[in-house]
């Protein structure tokens, strides 16, 4: 009974008008995918790393920014930038095992970036020092990057599911312009088929 239900509204309705339907129905499953894989994504990458936002850093002055690790298998990235730039500004970042030994110790002078791997687990300590001789500004991310994956290889699958969604997106918009153009054409055909009025 069901199912000759639909068949009768699938007959009263033209094809135009069902693609449409379809492709409005995949659009909005390709939103809904991407939105919540895409809040997966950040809430996991707020909770894995720690996030230095715009500190100020005084001349022989510093700044520790703590990370809770559980898996060391996975390698740590430090991302820093600061603010101004100048030729007279060095920093030096360090980071610190939960017992005490430097696994990573870089200086630099421009946007910086590094990947290593934790000897163990437990809680880690990245110290930022201002060598030079004005202060600065440092925003940055200590943790874990999602598109880096094990010996530093680029690992795409975080983005598996928001790239099916915006495909399923691009196909639903795409069938939903077929399913307007289907419907102008069979509206059309309606038109010529009718027969004229006679008095």
């Amino acid at each position: 009974m069901i199912t000759g239900l639909i068949y009768d509204i699938m007959k009263m309705l033209k094809r135009g008008y069902i693609i449409l339907i379809a492709g409005g129905v995949i659009t909005v499953a390709g939103i809904v995918i991407s939105a919540t894989a895409a809040g997966s994504l950040a809430g996991q990458f707020l909770q894995e790393n720690t996030i230095i936002g715009q500190t100020l850093v005084r001349p022989s002055g510093t700044i520790n920014a703590s990370l809770q690790i559980d898996d060391n298998s996975r390698p740590l990235t430090v991302a820093l930038r600061y603010e101004p730039e100048s030729a007279n500004i060095t920093l030096r970042e360090t980071v610190i095992d939960p017992f005490g030994r430097i696994i990573n110790t870089n200086e630099f002078s421009k946007d910086f970036f590094t990947t290593f791997k934790a000897n163990t687990v437990g809680k880690f300590t990245l110290t930022i020092l201002n060598q030079g001789s004005n202060p600065v500004n440092v925003d940055g991310i200590f943790g874990y990057m999602p598109f880096v994956g094990e010996n530093n290889q680029v690992n795409l699958s975080p983005l598996n599911s928001i790239l099916t969604g915006i495909s399923l997106f691009i196909i639903g918009i795409i069938a939903m312009a077929v399913g307007i153009v289907f419907a102008i054409i069979d509206r059309r055909r309606e038109n010529r088929r009718q027969p004229p009025l006679t008095r």
